[in-house]
């Protein structure tokens, strides 16, 4: 077997592998632009997957898609060397711009697709997008394939070309299949710096968020449970109790102290007959992910209010009582803070809610004093 190939027949595939170059860039250009001219990239076929060239992946994607147009020059030349045995040089040329734009389409779609397989085995073979590139390399071929092969028909006289068929050289299938593992191997490194330019930019854009948000950003995908829309606990209201028929409850304004903070409650008489409370309000808190925040309610006095103790009171119709959540001061940086306050006359009633931000943080000691009657609620808080 001869170990030289014809000088046309390398002419053939290096047209192969400038038409390839052509066509990718020609996609990617596409794909950059913006408005109504992006969707001629549709129109372009997708020798390159555009997972690959989506993203910021420096360098990497250029030296994958030289690798490529090599490794399409050397299967180009390997499979019209091959099937010129049997077929015209031109089909042969021809079929082989089909087969090693397939070929170099399926070594970049498994690059694609490494880290699933990587992860799952062969299943990862099924992720979306998978033998897109193949495919288009296949259709590339099938539209370009006739200009190489035009250019290889000349390496004989059409009369002696059955007679003086190509002969593959023993050298060639090493160097393709070396080629092609080139693809696979820059293609995979290109997907995994592209994936970890992304993974930062979403790192630096969360940090930037976490900057200038209360507490942590919220994550759907947080465990936890819903706030109950009562404590469990049994309450026995007489016809007297201040209960949301003749009661409501108000969220005041928050107040600090140096290192301290502080929250007024009030329940507000609206019925025209005076109502009775006694004990202390049932206090709950809910996190930025709408689960019941871990806080540990104590019955007492803090720095911002004295808790004057239970004791049953009698609110006059149109009057207030108050209680109020006294805390020390947290940094709600990256951590779980109260977005909503839940509140009830008392445990076993049903609780309404305010949204608020609170740096009442995750593992927070919250004070809550007994109600009181506020003689004039506009001048505090």
């Amino acid at each position: 077997m001869s170990t030289s190939i014809s000088r046309h027949v390398l002419a053939s595939s290096a047209l192969a592998a400038a038409l390839w170059f052509l066509f990718a860039g020609i996609r990617w250009l596409f794909s950059q632009a913006q408005g109504p001219a992006a969707q001629l990239a549709a129109l372009v076929p997708e020798v390159v997957p555009s997972g690959l060239m989506w993203g910021d992946s420096g360098s990497w994607l250029l030296v994958t898609v030289v690798t490529g147009g090599i490794a399409v020059a050397v299967a180009h030349a390997l499979f019209t060397a091959t099937l010129s045995r049997s077929s015209t040089t031109w089909g042969a040329a021809w079929f082989a711009t089909i087969a090693a734009g397939a070929l170099i389409g399926l070594a970049l779609d498994i690059a694609a697709v490494w880290g699933p397989i990587s992860s799952v085995g062969p299943r990862g073979l099924l992720a979306d997008g998978f033998g897109a590139a193949t495919a288009s390399g296949a259709l590339w071929g099938l539209a370009v394939g006739w200009i190489p092969g035009l250019v290889a028909r000349k390496s004989t006289p059409a009369v002696e070309e059955s007679k003086s068929p190509t002969r593959r050289p023993a050298w060639l299938l090493p160097i393709a299949a070396v080629a092609v593992i080139a693809v696979v191997t820059t293609g995979v490194i290109t997907d995994n710096v592209r994936s970890a330019a992304i993974e930062a930019e979403v790192a630096a854009q969360q940090e930037a968020e976490a900057a200038v948000t209360f507490g942590a950003i919220p994550d759907p995908d947080a465990s936890g449970v819903s706030v109950p829309d009562k404590a469990a606990a049994a309450t026995d209201v007489d016809p007297e109790w201040c209960t949301t028929e003749k009661a409501m409850l108000l969220k005041g304004e928050p107040d600090a102290a140096t290192g301290h903070r502080g929250l007024p409650i009030r329940l507000m008489n609206f019925s025209d007959e005076p109502c009775v409370i006694e004990g202390y309000p049932d206090v709950a808190f809910g996190d930025q992910n709408q689960h019941l925040l871990a806080v540990t309610v104590e019955q007492g006095g803090s720095f911002m209010a004295q808790d004057p103790g239970p004791q049953r009171i009698e609110v006059p119709a149109g009057g207030y009582a108050v209680s109020v959540l006294g805390w020390d001061a947290a940094s709600p940086h990256g951590a779980l803070v109260t977005k909503t306050v839940y509140a009830a006359q008392t445990a076993g009633m049903t609780r309404g809610s305010w949204p608020i931000d609170l740096d009442i943080v995750e593992g927070s000691i919250v004070a809550v004093t007994a109600w009181a009657i506020e003689p004039n609620p506009l001048s505090a808080g």
